[in-house]
């Protein structure tokens, strides 16, 4: 009876505990969600098309995923909820022709299954369970492309589909038919004239970024970059992209004598400080103890959007220095 009294004691206590932490915590969220400089969508690309110099956009990789599942919907709520403006999400083909939303080739770090995607039909795939960051077990499925974006649909986010180049057309129609093609950034690293050839004139109805890296930068097997100022002078006087994605592994690469071009055309300039290789050595968890030698390098050098694995200590700075008010 003390035992029994005791546990519902102490399961009032967690309830109590749970819904304060819930109200609280949503009601802060939503606070903060009115202060934000964006109120939609499209003022955030208006923004990238005409970069402001006091602010900083922050991009959450693979969705906020430090609070929940990598690439599922709560790792994209959640990031709306802390103030993000943009997601990276992952897309991969199942055996059965439908698109989902996961990184690895494979279903084995991420879900409580196994097997490669591209040869398991969307039924197996919707069988496991996503798991979270230190690989603990969820009840979250792995979303479809659609159920993805039905969901950002609704929310004041643009998202950036990563590895999804190759599905192009099956992926402009599920966001023309989720009404979010305005919500959705692309990327890739061919030279334009190819991108003309294969594309045509859906390269002029989607929101595309360049990637921009050194000759012959081998992080990215199998693609191989033009030179970087001719590339980046390429979309800048023959095309008008909303930014580009700038990658340099070391401070006195190249590719950094672009950003100039950049800026002075207002074209948004993104940087992932994901891992050393991708930001000359500034990367998130050297910034995360030492903000300003890291973070404030990367700003310092052009970049006004950034791509972070800690997107809230990001944001967080940026807002001690009045970048992201």
């Amino acid at each position: 009876m003390i035992n029994q009294t005791i546990n519902t004691t102490f399961n009032f206590r967690v309830a109590c505990l749970v819904i304060f932490s819930v109200f609280f915590g949503y009601k802060s969220e939503s606070q903060d969600a009115k202060t934000r400089r964006f109120t939609s969508p499209a003022e955030m690309i208006d923004w990238m098309k005409a970069p402001t110099n006091d602010y900083v956009m922050v991009v959450a990789h693979r969705g906020y995923w430090r609070s929940a599942p990598e690439n599922s919907i709560l790792a994209v709520k959640n990031a709306v909820e802390a103030g993000i403006e943009i997601v990276e999400i992952d897309v991969r083909k199942t055996s059965d022709g439908h698109l989902v939303v996961i990184h690895d080739k494979s279903l084995d770090r991420t879900t409580t299954g196994r097997g490669k995607v591209s040869e398991i039909t969307l039924d197996s795939v919707k069988s496991v369970f996503l798991k979270t960051g230190v690989g603990g077990y969820t009840h979250y499925e792995v979303p479809t492309l659609r159920e993805m974006m039905e969901f950002v649909a609704t929310q004041n986010i643009l998202v950036n589909l990563d590895k999804c180049w190759d599905y192009l057309p099956e992926a402009y129609k599920v966001l023309k038919e989720t009404g979010t093609i305005d919500q959705v950034l692309f990327k890739g690293s061919e030279p334009l004239d190819k991108l003309r050839a294969e594309h045509g004139a859906l390269l002029d109805s989607i929101h595309y970024m360049p990637m921009v890296w050194p000759e012959n930068y081998n992080i990215y097997t199998n693609n191989v970059s033009e030179e970087p100022v001719f590339y980046v002078d390429e979309f800048l006087y023959e095309f008008d992209p909303i930014g580009f994605e700038v990658i340099y592994d070391s401070e006195d690469s190249p590719v950094i004598s672009t950003i100039d071009k950049m800026r002075d055309r207002s074209a948004a300039v993104w940087v992932n400080t994901l891992w050393p290789a991708l930001c000359g050595g500034h990367y998130d968890e050297l910034a995360y103890s030492d903000p300003d030698k890291h973070w404030g390098w990367v700003v310092e050098h052009g970049a006004n959007i950034i791509q972070s694995d800690r997107p809230v200590s990001l944001i967080k700075y940026l807002r001690s220095k009045g970048l992201h008010d």
